[in-house]
């Protein structure tokens, strides 16, 4: 749990309190054993080592006076051993984290800030609340027509991610598109002053991470720190983002499927077979764009990339190149087909913006039977209750079959399908892996399946 949970005593503990059945915890992965994972295993067996011998040493010293207060203190360590493991092991974990972990990260992190700095590279910090790595793969293929483009990996997007990204850079890079990952109120300035970008895109704000930034407000203020950031350079926002447009100043920055910055969309349509296509012109530049991307709300962050291409000095034909590489990523609106139904996996999409996106694809598709499965969303904060109704509302008019994995939040949606008066199946599973491994015997031809986010284990 503590691997699962990326070492956050917090949210360990959390999870550690809320645990009643401690027979039952790995459900959806497995220990990897790492070598900070090795080092945690050999310091819980010393404590395990030292309180047994602790006990032992009481029970014969009891035995040897006589005393039964002894006895007893050796009776209650005994008891207490599972707790003084499942809290003791916060001790060399932070021991670690002290001695070795931080002054290492400290100047790695220093170097990186310095690499960066120096960098001749134009550098696009993208930022948001969700759709950060889908935004960064647009413009990461794009631009790679004919520039030089290194991105963070993965989700790469901490302080140590972003440091580990620049130690391995060549230095010849054009450009540099760093993800910015943000959970707390300063994170972004503090990301912002690591990495020295030139630009940015800021893909929405929403509820996600409400859990740590406790209210909206502070949500929005801390993704606008880029905006103060950068001053007057370009900050490309998600006009159909309702946080981000009623912040955000009404310039040619703000894009949507409509367009931006002088370009405009037109013929934008979308299918589970094509993907997305659009025309994207801006004076006498024509843009015909197709992607294998799902979704009209893909056009947006697409246009967005065309104008920071065309700022860059690309041509319209390497645009169209680019665009036409542009694949959907891995757990995010990837269709692919099963016994001759559309299965789309959006298990990594965590936010409500992607559920609406999901649900509205959905709901216009041709399918014999339109399922929708989820476990819900995570970390919506007081919001919890709010966000899950609406989600249960919202796929009352978009599915035929919902699907729901039994926990904390399930009985919220079903209320929203409830007071939507949902009129289709309603299945709640409560193993989750076993229904993704035998999907394959759920489904039947000319189904459309939409599978939005994954809880990991240390949620329920």
């Amino acid at each position: 749990m503590l691997q699962d949970t990326e070492y956050r005593l917090k949210a360990y503990f959390e999870w550690y309190h809320r645990t009643s059945d401690f027979t039952a915890v790995m459900k959806r992965r497995k220990l990897t054993v790492t070598r900070k994972i090795s080092l945690l295993r050999y310091a819980l067996w010393t404590v395990w080592l030292l309180v047994i011998l602790a006990v032992m040493g009481l029970v014969i010293l009891g035995a040897l006076t006589q005393s039964y207060v002894l006895g007893l203190i050796a009776l209650v360590m005994l008891i207490l051993l599972p707790f003084i493991l499942a809290y003791g092991i916060a001790v060399p974990l932070f021991a670690g984290w002290l001695i070795i972990q931080r002054p290492k990260e400290k100047t790695m992190i220093e170097n990186a800030r310095r690499i960066l700095a120096s960098h001749a590279a134009v550098k696009i910090a993208v930022v948001g609340s969700y759709g950060k790595t889908t935004v960064k793969e647009i413009l990461k293929t794009v631009l790679s027509e004919s520039k030089k483009v290194a991105a963070t990996p993965g989700n790469m997007n901490t302080p140590l991610g972003i440091s580990r990204f620049a130690n391995k850079l060549v230095g010849n890079e054009d450009v540099l598109i760093v993800e910015f990952g943000e959970e707390k109120v300063g994170d972004v300035k503090m990301l912002a002053e690591l990495s020295s970008p030139t630009m940015a895109v800021m893909t929405g704000i929403n509820e996600s991470h409400l859990a740590s930034f406790k209210t909206i407000e502070n949500t929005i203020n801390t993704i606008f720190e880029i905006v103060e950031y950068l001053g007057d350079k370009p900050v490309y926002k998600n006009g159909e983002n309702q946080f981000v447009k009623d912040t955000a100043e009404q310039d040619e920055y703000l894009f949507s499927r409509k367009g931006v910055n002088g370009w405009r969309v037109t013929d934008a349509n979308t299918s589970l077979e094509s993907g997305t296509q659009f025309i994207a012109k801006k004076g006498t530049k024509v843009v015909k764009a197709s992607t294998s991307l799902i979704g009209l709300h893909t056009v947006g962050p697409s246009v967005a990339a065309i104008a920071i291409a065309d700022g860059l000095g690309l041509s319209t034909k390497d645009i169209e190149a680019g665009l036409a590489k542009v694949v959907p990523f891995d757990h995010r609106m990837q269709p692919r087909q099963l016994h001759g139904a559309w299965v789309i996996d959006d298990t990594y999409n965590g936010n409500s913006d992607g559920v609406s996106a999901g649900l509205n694809l959905l709901r216009t598709s041709t399918a014999k039977r339109r399922i929708y499965v989820t476990p819900g969303l995570v970390e919506q904060g007081d919001q919890t209750q709010l966000v899950h109704e609406t989600i249960g509302r919202q796929i009352a008019s978009s599915a035929d079959v919902a699907v729901l994995m039994n926990n904390s939040v399930t009985n919220y949606i079903v209320a929203g399908l409830t007071d939507a008066k949902f009129k289709g199946e309603l299945i709640i599973i409560d193993d989750p892996l076993d229904f993704y491994t035998n999907l394959d015997q759920f489904v039947a031809r000319g189904d459309v399946v939409l599978m939005q986010n994954d809880w990991t284990d240390n949620y329920r």
